[in-house]
């Protein structure tokens, strides 16, 4: 049976990650704090198959350690510390494992992007499906995203009950195809590839259209009132509070 594929309007982009760490524990328990209801995170998978919440395909960027993550082991993974923001000491670079703890322990919605690396989409994929199997229950939400279709297409064949969405700069002229290719139920397209004709015509063939990353929350807004499902924000907090503010 499908699970529930509908997020809230406002989802907070790798957790409040205007104010902590991206894809962090702490900015996790911050958009909770701020009153958001889903988080979106990024995850890749170690050399010995544990996935870890995580952006880049290399880690330098944002965090101790040095290397593509892929290549790395769960014991090298353990040992390295977030350190985009120096207000944050000893974050470290989290397993999704305990990702899924703190995000059921604060009642949220997830989006979980599968971020492969190049060729490794089913493997990848694999992983972060075995633990979704394990740790996540069926009556909390969760949806798959990915701009990979072969991680979607994998994905589906492996658990076609979790929805999945598709990741998209703008929303393409062949979207029908699109999303059946990969058992699409949602389609993420980014703030300046959103079309609100063409999300009507997918919100009328059953699909939701959300759109990241909106910053701007006059721009999140103007996105809200033409049509969209939903927005991805580094600064779900700022949002909710202007959504509130117009009553």
């Amino acid at each position: 049976m499908a699970r529930n594929s509908t997020l809230p309007r406002v989802i907070a982009h790798r957790g409040a990650s205007g104010s902590a760490p991206e894809n962090s524990l702490s900015a996790i328990a911050l958009a909770a704090n701020e009153g958001a209801l889903a988080v979106e995170i990024d995850v890749n998978v170690s050399a010995d198959g544990v996935p870890y919440v995580h952006h880049d395909d290399t880690l330098e960027r944002c965090t101790t350690g040095r290397g593509l993550l892929h290549e790395c082991s769960a014991e090298t993974l353990d040992s390295i510390e977030i350190n985009t923001l120096p207000e944050f000491t000893d974050e470290p670079l989290p397993r999704l494992t305990a990702v899924i703890d703190l995000i059921l322990q604060r009642g949220l919605a997830l989006n979980l992007e599968i971020k492969p690396p190049r060729g490794r989409a089913v493997e990848t994929t694999e992983a972060i499906c075995t633990l979704i199997e394990s740790e996540w229950p069926e009556s909390a939400t969760l949806v798959f995203s990915s701009f990979d279709r072969a991680a979607l297409e994998h994905a589906m064949h492996r658990l076609p009950e979790v929805p999945r969405a598709l990741l998209v700069g703008g929303i393409p002229d062949d979207w029908p195809a699109a999303m059946r290719a990969v058992g699409g139920t949602n389609l993420h397209c980014s703030v300046k590839g959103f079309d609100a004709d063409r999300a009507r015509e997918l919100q009328a063939a059953g699909h939701r259209v959300y759109c990241y990353t909106a910053n701007d929350d006059e721009v999140a807004m103007r996105l809200l009132d033409d049509g969209a499902d939903g927005v991805f924000t580094d600064w779900p907090g700022r949002l909710l509070q202007s959504l509130a503010g117009r009553g």
